[in-house]
């Protein structure tokens, strides 16, 4: 495994959890199969990205962006906020995020960069207020007014590594958790309209999991904007403590998809954005609609998500293979009913995930089962009708039969 990559400079958003951790971005490009991608020479060459986001400090000088400065990729740096113009360069973490999408470490020998290399960036300054309790009700304002001219600029794919709940400087202005619904909050209103028109929005589903607010924030919520999640381990379907769990009071699925990342959701968003670099770069014709469906059907648990880890880890390998084929049929679920109150199930893995469900798609809780004879023994909890299993890269959907 190559030595840790970006572990250096990623020091915004970093979650308790995983302050310890000594992992890297090659870890994420591993566990979704990124050299599918990279074997075809995809890198995202001549897709144009926008990351919105706080600011992007050492822009110009950070070696792992060398590449993209020398070849004209950044072909825009924007201050939508029309503050003080030193403001841009005043916060990391846009830079770790366009770091984390294209970067080239000279650390990593095992992959030799990021997702999105060859891709051409518009680095767009959204808010200057990095900081707790320091956001405006503005910045989502602020937003429409970045996207808009992004649009009119040919810019489709757009990541979002922030979002909006209750951290207001005026705190009448914060949003409630019945709020992340898709339809009330301004900002996934906007976000919503523009996936409309064909825009592609990537949104990390936020740090909340730890807080008493639990859920994504916004636009996270907006039905159209793809809601990225943070797996806990670079091997496994499990969802990281902090990382915001979907809305059990709406219908659709959210969030959609989970990535490795030791430093928060805002370093899982880009994995999935450069993912979709690299789709577009194949296929620029591509909807919204169509992306979509290819991320969704690639993942671990599809056709079976749930609102901890969506449709689970999203697969280079399988979705190459349903755009070489879009006729092709790929669930990697199996589903099994099950009477009375336990189950012994066969698997090829010492460390099993399991998802207890409370119906089919909110999930109780998420643990851990070890195996050492190759099988592991299911047992059926209080008010729980599903469960799934995942060992390796198989799942299993059981079924609990009503007693």
């Amino acid at each position: 495994m190559a030595a840790v990559l970006f572990s250096f400079f990623i020091q915004a958003c970093q979650p308790e959890e995983d302050k310890q951790q000594e992992r890297g971005y090659p870890d994420a490009l591993k566990q979704v199969h990124a050299e599918a991608f990279f074997e075809r020479d995809l890198r995202g060459h001549g897709v144009k990205v926008a990351i919105l986001d706080f600011g992007f400090e050492n822009l110009w000088t950070d070696p792992s962006l060398a590449h993209l400065v020398n070849a004209g990729q950044i072909a825009a740096t924007i201050d939508y906020t029309r503050s003080d113009s030193s403001l841009f360069y005043k916060n990391v973490h846009g830079t770790n995020v366009l770091r984390y999408m294209a970067g080239i470490d000279p650390k990593d020998t095992l992959f030799g960069g990021s997702l999105a290399t060859g891709a051409t960036f518009f680095l767009a300054m959204v808010t200057p207020n990095f900081d707790k309790k320091s956001d405006q009700r503005i910045t989502e304002y602020v937003i429409d007014s970045a996207l808009g001219d992004l649009y009119s600029r040919g810019v489709r794919l757009i990541n979002l590594s922030m979002g909006f709940w209750d951290e207001y400087a005026n705190e009448e202005q914060n949003y409630k958790p019945e709020d992340m619904d898709g339809r009330t909050t301004l900002v996934s209103k906007v976000c919503q309209k523009w996936a409309m028109k064909g825009m592609i929005i990537v949104n990390s589903a936020g740090n909340t999991g730890e807080y008493r607010w639990k859920i994504i924030w916004a636009p996270s919520d907006a039905p159209d904007v793809i809601a990225v999640g943070a797996a806990r381990f670079p091997d496994k379907v499990f969802k990281a403590s902090y990382s915001g769990r979907g809305n059990p009071d709406i219908s659709y699925v959210k969030p959609e998809l989970i990535a490795f990342t030791p430093w928060g959701t805002s370093f899982s968003a880009p994995v999935v954005t450069g993912m979709i670099a690299c789709m577009l770069e194949k296929d620029s014709t591509l909807s919204l609609e169509q992306i979509r469906k290819l991320l969704f059907s690639s993942a671990t648990l599809y056709p079976y998500p749930n609102n901890f880890v969506g449709y689970g880890v999203p697969d280079a390998r399988r979705i190459l293979a349903r755009m070489d084929r879009p006729d092709k049929e790929l669930s990697m679920v199996r589903k099994i009913l099950v009477s009375g109150n336990k189950y012994r199930i066969s698997t090829g893995s010492a460390d099993n995930v399991v998802f207890d469900k409370y119906d089919h798609y909110r999930v109780k809780r998420q643990y851990i089962e070890e195996s050492s004879d190759g099988y592991i023994t299911l047992r059926r909890g209080r008010n729980v009708t599903f469960t799934t299993v995942v060992t390796g890269e198989t799942a299993t959907e059981i079924i609990w039969e009503s007693q």
